[in-house]
């Protein structure tokens, strides 16, 4: 078995608002190292309780709104420099940003998905999914 490291950047930058948007997908035979999710809400309508779903070979690994993720993976941490599976490095309420690292997720037989879905109705949701993962041969 050879590794090949790769960089994958998710095609979608938006989700209309109230829309739920499958916005990472990736066929399997990879061992994914790191996903990177970032949403920038509109800073009078955004809410935290937008949604990440990731799924990995059809399971469902996580379905957490920004706050929750806040809250119960990462222990209400900010920080950018640690070593963990689960990493916040943005939560802003003010501004409606928020972005998570979520560190090795292992082996995808067939596939990865990573789906958002807007919470606010009124606006669009700016979005960035980026993925480090290394190909199995």
């Amino acid at each position: 078995m050879c590794l090949r490291r790769r960089y994958y950047k998710g095609p979608t930058e938006s989700v209309a608002a109230g829309k739920k948007e499958r916005v990472l997908f990736h066929k399997g035979k990879i061992c994914v190292k790191q996903l990177n999710l970032y949403c920038n809400g509109d800073d009078t309508t955004g809410t935290y309780k937008n949604t990440w779903i990731i799924k990995i070979d059809g399971e469902e690994l996580v379905n957490m709104s920004c706050k929750d993720m806040y809250k119960y993976l990462v222990g209400y941490v900010v920080c950018q420099h640690a070593n963990r599976p689960v990493i916040n490095t943005i939560y802003n309420d003010s501004s409606k940003i928020y972005a998570f690292i979520v560190n090795d997720l292992g082996v995808v037989n067939d596939g990865i998905e990573v789906w958002f879905e807007n919470k606010d109705t009124s606006n669009t949701c700016g979005i960035v999914v980026g993925m480090v993962f290394d190909v199995l041969e």
